[in-house]
């Protein structure tokens, strides 16, 4: 039996990376594939904002891949490989945006995996018009998630700057790297999927051994990524009022860099709206109908350590439910 080919998707919060994922398996719609997606924190709301159905889907939480969970990674893998009924044609494993996927790529490289699953490629999702922003911790970050990477998309690449976009192809366009600028990771699969491209030899170049006594270089950063970010969560039954929500998320400060979820909302009675921020930035869409569920809005925010006033950022939230349900006009847009 032949291996199962691997694509680890990488990038830092707010890239594309679910968007990625989306579209890969809105066009595979004949492939069998499994996904594992590991989100930061204890809520992981990627493996929700997934529209797409996949036979197997495994959710990977409660830290980042690379540094807490990464024993749940490889009795998932185990499974995966030795249970007929789920073993898929393609694996798909999207890394928070705070891992380093080096650590992964050492994980499928482990001697129980030999022969049995082929790391196809690393794809990193980078957000062309604000990449170059970050700074300390998380710029070295994003770095190294480039630094593994066989293909990058280079996304948002209609909202940055001619400039930025050069200065990234300067920089990063080295011999081997297949670099392509996406908008709404709009890529063919034949580019991205099935490549072969993944180059061990160049990963041993650049990167820590596939040791199991799980040390790193320093090159690595070997230290937990959960001390470089802060996480918090919140959720409300009570429906809230878009013009309030959109001013609240308008207003996060600089030291927030991501958030996303589902909110309830009283000009959008009867399906949930789908909430991304990334950096200054936010974005409101329509969702799926809550089809019986109970509406229920829940929103996950990532920043710098320190950087969430949780205390602030409940009262801010919690200013914007509405003060009563008014009527409803069926004209109302997102």
């Amino acid at each position: 039996m032949s291996p199962i080919p691997v694509t680890i998707v990488s990038g830092f919060l707010g890239s594309g990376k679910t968007t990625l994922l989306n579209r890969i398996l809105n066009t595979s719609a004949d492939m069998r594939i499994a996904v594992m997606v590991n989100d930061f924190g204890a809520v992981n709301i990627d493996s929700e904002l997934i529209v797409s159905q996949t036979e197997t889907m495994i959710s990977l939480t409660n830290g980042c891949i690379c540094c807490t969970v990464e024993s749940d990674l490889i009795e998932q893998l185990t499974q995966l490989i030795h249970a007929p009924d789920i073993r898929p044609e393609y694996l798909i494993i999207e890394a928070s945006g705070v891992s380093n996927p080096a650590k992964i790529v050492n994980t499928l490289r482990y001697p129980q995996f030999t022969g049995k699953l082929a790391i196809d490629s690393t794809i990193t999702v980078v957000d062309a018009s604000q990449f170059a922003d970050l700074e300390g911790e998380p710029a070295q970050l994003a770095m190294d998630q480039l630094d593994i990477a066989d293909i990058v998309l280079l996304n948002k690449a209609d909202i940055a700057t001619d400039a930025q976009i050069s200065a990234f192809k300067q920089r990063w366009s080295y011999p081997g790297l297949r670099l392509y600028s996406t908008h709404y990771c709009d890529v063919p699969l034949s580019l991205i999927l099935g490549t072969g491209h993944f180059n061990p030899d160049h990963f041993d170049e650049h990167h820590c051994a596939a040791e199991h006594d799980h040390r790193c270089s320093a090159h690595c950063h070997s230290h937990d990524h959960q001390q470089m970010f802060d996480t918090w969560y919140w959720q409300s039954q009570r429906p809230l009022s878009l013009s309030a929500l959109r001013q609240a998320l308008a207003e996060l400060p600089s030291t927030i860099y991501r958030a996303k979820g589902f909110c309830q909302l009283v000009e959008l009675p009867e399906r949930s709206a789908i909430v991304h921020v990334v950096g200054s930035r936010h974005d409101i869409q329509p969702g799926d109908l809550w089809k019986g569920e109970a509406p229920v809005s829940r929103l996950v925010f990532i920043g710098i350590r320190g950087g969430i006033d949780q205390d602030a950022l409940q009262h801010t939230l919690d200013g914007c439910i509405a003060a009563q349900i008014s009527p409803i006009d069926t004209d109302t847009t997102i």
